[in-house]
């Protein structure tokens, strides 16, 4: 590996392009700010194909048998993700000294954010809904972030919010966008962020060492990158409290002549407890397959016209440790297993009411990881660290109260870290 030093000034350096590190480098490239953007993944064409997922898909252990995913790509998750839209815990955050009210209105303005009509779920979110309504279950509809425009005929990929769209408009602004470039530890000057380095990764030739310096340094890597690289930086009190994140697993049925399609999932839900909850998880025909591929259901497979599906969710407790090898592991409770226990005995109750046969059950899988970071213990209520210049913004700092489904609260989030930084120039 050779050595090679930028010495390029930049008034931002945003580490990820996620949907923190894409807001706010749009917020302040709209501003004129000379930006930065170091993103580890490659720009790819967003399709939803086993041939664009593999290309971006990376899973991450958290536990044993326990896996994470997340997309390395420019926007991120967003590439893989739901689209579910939840409000942000606006009195959680006043609490810590954020206000999020302005930007969650200016983020109104810019995002597609709707309740989905009707006439544009698959029969099989209808089916469950009824089924779960003459049970006695609240079924409650979901904010999603998804331009009705782009699917009146039913589930759109393209209908989903995307960050990448933010980095489009970055980069249209002035904004430099770097991919294949992974963090490995920040640079100080005393006490004082002034820098990063990175690897260039160019598949021909291997990886060169590169510097870049910066007025104000953000990472906004995710939950699985930014509390190692702080580590790597000399911070070593990162994830002393431990981490959270939300085991789940779907539970599935066959109703034959249901005619189910392509859905959007997670777009209905209920509450069994305060940590227990139920949703509609009619995956895609593209998704089920896979999973049934792994599950090795010959039968679920070749019937996704039939499927319907439900999934359990449990709020699980902060916990686990981040190791040395930069890995999350935790194990789960008895107390955790038993929630989840009772959670699928409803899903399969709602199911057998729908008159589904031949019931299975995926594997357990995380979601909604964060807590690696506290505000006011790790960042300030400007999200800096007790380093100068150095902020962190992603899913690291999110509260552990918190575990809703968190992209509109982490571009309100970012919009506030950008107003901040603004206002100091």
């Amino acid at each position: 590996m050779t050595e090679l030093n930028q010495n390029n000034q930049y008034d931002a350096i945003i580490i990820g392009s996620g949907t923190c590190g894409a807001t706010i480098a749009k917020e302040l490239a709209k501003q004129k700010k000379k930006v930065l953007i170091l993103e580890r993944g490659k720009t790819v064409l967003l399709k939803e194909s086993l041939s664009g997922i593999v290309s971006i898909m990376n899973e991450i252990s958290v536990g044993k048998k326990l896996k994470d995913m997340r997309a390395l790509t420019t926007g991120g998750t967003t590439a893989l993700y739901f689209g579910v839209a939840a409000l942000p815990p606006f009195d959680t955050f006043s609490s810590l000294g954020i206000d999020l009210t302005q930007d969650y209105e200016e983020a109104k303005k810019e995002l597609p954010i709707n309740y989905l009509p009707d006439e544009i779920y698959g029969n099989q979110s209808l089916k469950l809904r009824d089924s779960a309504l003459e049970l006695g279950y609240s079924w409650e509809k979901q904010l999603m972030l998804v331009d009705l425009s782009k699917c009146k005929s039913g589930y759109s990929y393209e209908s989903k919010w995307k960050a990448k769209s933010f980095v489009d408009d970055a980069i249209d602004d002035g904004a430099t966008l770097v991919n294949r470039a992974e963090v490995t530890k920040i640079i100080f000057d005393k006490n004082k962020a002034i820098g990063v380095e990175y690897k260039f990764k160019v598949r021909a030739v291997g990886s060169t060492l590169y510097q870049a310096f910066g007025e104000k340094i953000i990472l906004a890597a995710g939950i699985h990158a930014s509390p190692m690289i702080l580590r790597n930086s000399g911070i070593k009190n990162v994830a002393k409290n431990g981490f959270y994140f939300d085991p789940n697993m779907g539970i599935f049925g066959l109703i034959p002549g249901l005619k189910s399609t392509d859905n959007f999932v997670g777009t209905m839900q209920t509450h069994l407890e305060d940590d227990i909850s139920l949703g509609d998880a009619n995956v895609q025909k593209l998704f089920y397959k896979i999973l049934t591929v792994a599950m090795f259901k010959p039968r679920h497979y070749f019937s996704f016209s039939d499927n319907i599906g439900i999934g359990v969710k449990v709020e699980e407790p902060m916990g686990g440790e981040l190791m040395e090898n930069g890995k999350y592991h935790k194990t789960l409770s008895q107390e955790v297993l038993s929630k989840l226990d009772r959670g699928t005995e409803a899903a399969i109750e709602i199911l057998k009411n729908a008159g589904a046969k031949h019931i299975i059950k995926s594997p357990l899988s995380p979601t909604s990881v964060g807590g690696a970071l506290n505000i006011s213990e790790h960042v300030d209520k400007n999200l800096e660290t007790e380093f100068k210049n150095l902020y962190v913004c992603d899913r690291s700092v999110l509260p552990d109260t918190y575990r809703k489904p968190p992209t509109l609260t982490l571009v309100c989030l970012a919009k506030y870290l950008a107003r901040h930084l603004l206002a100091e120039n």
